[in-house]
């Protein structure tokens, strides 16, 4: 007798993440060297944790300038100098490699005017947490005998791992909430694995991927939760990944209010010893794990986060505008979307306007379908003739409101960090990707007829798959091949 095969979700997931895999060994190879977002600055905090058995310092300022002796600079963690022809995808680095004079001897000073002196070409991301590059150090001292650029691209290779995590929680996430639903379970995860700038972050060195990785098991723990009213080895397994959350990216702080709600919602405010109960649980692995870290941050630099230091270093990142301001400004809103769907190799390659526009007629399509079944959800009247999903338990309801919630509080932190920094971009959202993922593709199954859902999902999967073969060899390889070491913005215009 013949073993039964495996189920299709099953299959299709497995196929995925091997396409997946594949997809990004190729990304890895496409992008032009250190062109992704601080590449230069996370390689360097690796190779000073292994080269020496330390976590690199942000130069304080005051003590730096205190400390110039004849206009040469004090030791500061620096960015390798062989790592100059490259500075064009850094900040802080004062960037002229085609001089004989800085290409010999790259500056480590600037002045700026009416300000005085700053250091250039230090290591900026030396208070990012220690996570992500003590998993990468064993692997960069394995590839001693390797150039900087042959360690880099392995670098790269070792963040499809977490992209591959990150796959797998959206379509665990799809089916701990609709279980059954084969529309939800092929497109949630298919718009995770090619979402261009989320197979971006699991293409380069940064330690957002890892980020991005674990809050994506904390959503589809936070979804098992709801259903199964947190058991308490549920809510410890929530503890340690916030914990390692922490440790991994900063950014992590804006989904332990969400964890928070959830387990209220799930247990009902009146069940005081429950809640409190799981706050232990959840909070307790959490504080153990990061703890250590964020006392050293204070020590170091006398907040929990180093960004005082940062604001005092970084004289030209003034802040966008208020939050009231950034939140209703079109232009701001824009920049975010740009970003989230293009502006590869650190801003300088930009989608055209037209293929823009298409990838935005749809996402408003997903949100006018998710407003759709907010509304048919609560007249509980299904838009379809028998349609299930529109009538969600109790504890779904309450799941999409919590991942509703997360995608809201992670926005709002992308404005707050806009008003204090010129650089707040949308790459601080994508740690809730399958949050954003579940909405978004419920939004759209709402306007899909039933009979044509089956249709419809090969469509959207192929049309994902065609955006990333365009954006590929229309915009990324013309790039690495042509003008990658331009310091001239490469744009797309019509």
């Amino acid at each position: 007798m013949s073993r039964p095969g495996w189920p299709s979700a099953t299959r299709f997931i497995v196929v995925l993440l091997v396409l997946y895999a594949v997809k990004q060994v190729f990304s890895v190879a496409a992008f032009y060297p250190f062109s992704g977002h601080d590449e230069l600055a996370h390689f360097s905090y690796v190779r000073t944790l292994v080269t020496d058995g330390r976590i690199p310092e942000l130069p304080d300022l005051r003590t730096w300038r205190a400390g110039l002796d004849g206009g040469d600079p004090p030791p500061t963690d620096q960015i390798p100098s062989e790592l100059y022809p490259y500075c064009r995808y850094t900040l802080d680095w004062y960037c002229e490699p085609e001089s004989a004079r800085w290409s010999a001897n790259p500056p480590r000073i600037v002045t700026v005017p009416g300000l005085g002196y700053f250091p250039s070409g230090y290591q900026y991301v030396a208070n990012h947490p220690p996570l992500y590059y003590a998993a990468m150090a064993p692997l960069y001292a394995l590839s001693a005998p390797l150039s900087p650029v042959g360690q880099h691209y392995l670098l790269r290779l070792a963040a499809i791992p977490f992209g591959l995590i990150t796959v797998y929680a959206a379509y665990r996430s799809a089916r701990a909430l609709f279980p059954g639903d084969a529309f939800l379970t092929v497109t949630v995860p298919a718009l995770v694995a090619f979402q261009p700038q989320i197979s971006y972050e699991a293409a380069m060195v940064n330690n957002d991927i890892v980020a991005i990785a674990l809050t994506s098991l904390i959503i589809w723990g936070v979804i098992v939760g709801m259903r199964d009213r947190f058991p308490l080895r549920l809510s410890a397994a929530l503890g340690v990944l916030l914990g390692l959350d922490l440790l991994a990216k900063g950014t992590a702080v804006a989904i332990a209010p969400v964890i928070a709600v959830a387990v209220v919602f799930a247990l009902g405010w009146r069940d005081w010893r429950g809640i409190l109960e799981r706050g232990v649980a959840v909070g307790l692995p959490a504080a153990l794990l990061a703890a250590p870290w964020y006392l050293y941050l204070y020590r170091t630099y006398g907040d929990f986060s180093g960004l005082d230091r940062v604001e005092q270093l970084q004289y030209w990142n003034s802040p966008m505008g208020s939050f009231f301001e950034l939140l209703v400004d079109p232009q701001f809103v824009l920049a975010r979307f740009r970003e989230t769907w293009g502006e590869f190799g650190w801003r300088l390659i930009h989608l055209r306007p037209t293929l823009l526009w298409i990838i935005g007629i749809v996402t408003i399509a997903a949100l006018l379908g998710l407003l759709v079944y907010g509304i048919a959800a609560w007249r509980n009247a299904p838009l379809w003739r028998g349609e299930g999903i529109a009538r969600p338990k109790g504890w779904q309801a309450k799941s999409l409101a919590i991942l509703a919630l997360a995608c809201t509080l992670a926005y709002l932190a992308v404005v707050e960090f806009g008003t204090s920094f010129a650089l707040s971009q949308a790459r601080y959202f994508f740690p809730v990707v399958n949050a954003a993922a579940l909405l978004a593709m419920l939004g759209l199954r709402t306007l899909v007829p039933t009979k044509f859902r089956a249709a419809g999902q090969g469509v959207f999967v192929g049309g994902l798959i065609a955006l990333n073969i365009v954006i590929m060899t229309t915009y990324v390889l013309p790039f690495t091949v042509t003008v990658g070491d331009s310091l001239v913005n490469w744009t797309w215009g019509g």
